[in-house]
């Protein structure tokens, strides 16, 4: 998977101003926030037996500006993945958030069997490197300790596209070289390296109906990832 290095002309309309700052709409230093990001969310699956998945991310995780410790929604992808053999078992998403400050909120869980980690757009957004950014990947695995790893890709940017498709490259690489899987369920929304007319909110969130391809294909890596034998 490469993301095509062409920059297409963008047309779209701004919309969400202040999502357009970030993965969050609360600031980051409000008691609200500090809150959230210690946080535990609980699971909404009640089934026992199925493939235990966990999940970390920021915005694009906890669906919108939010927190995953409010709950799942209709703009959380995980909301679309799980059941049916898939149980969700916790993790920890705040809008905003980089690599870094998931590792070090992110709190462990038994028995992971996947975790779907997903980061990198506030990174992008804050100008920090994927050097300074890779151990925290590192960092969260080793918290979660899953028998299988999936690292999402970032999706489109509007706002900063050549810079996302650099780390993006990295973060590919550095994967690659860990045995992770690494997925992209961004195609759907992919034109060159800004969001598709119609598939964005804000030029950093999909849409509902995005959220629930995202969660779709996030589902089926899982059933995938799951059915091979454990790496490392």
């Amino acid at each position: 998977m490469r993301i095509r290095a062409r920059v297409l002309a963008l047309g779209v309309a701004v919309v969400a101003i202040g999502l357009l700052a970030g993965c969050a709409t609360t600031p980051e230093s409000t008691p609200e926030a500090v809150s959230m990001a210690n946080a535990t969310p609980q699971p909404t699956s009640g089934a026992e037996g199925g493939i235990r998945v966990a999940i970390v991310g920021d915005s694009l995780t906890a669906g919108g500006g939010r927190s995953l410790a409010s709950g799942l929604t209709a703009d959380t992808w995980m909301t679309y993945a799980q059941g049916d053999g898939i149980d969700y078992v916790g993790g920890w998403a705040v809008g905003g958030r980089t690599v870094q400050q998931m590792a070090e909120y992110a709190a462990p869980i038994s028995k992971v069997d996947v975790l779907v980690l997903m980061g990198g757009t506030n990174d992008v957004r804050k100008s920090i490197s994927f050097g300074q950014t890779a151990s925290s990947y590192d960092k969260v695995v080793a918290t979660m300790h899953p028998k299988h790893v999936i690292i999402g890709a970032i999706p489109p940017n509007d706002r900063h596209p050549v810079a996302a498709e650099h780390y993006q490259e990295q973060l590919e690489k550095y994967a690659r070289a860990k045995g992770w899987d690494l997925v992209d369920p961004w195609g759907f929304a992919r034109h060159g390296l800004v969001y598709a007319t119609g598939t964005t909110v804000d030029g950093i969130h999909p849409t509902t109906a995005g959220y629930k391809k995202v969660g779709l294909a996030f589902r089926a890596a899982i059933l995938r990832v799951s059915s091979t034998p454990q790496k490392g």
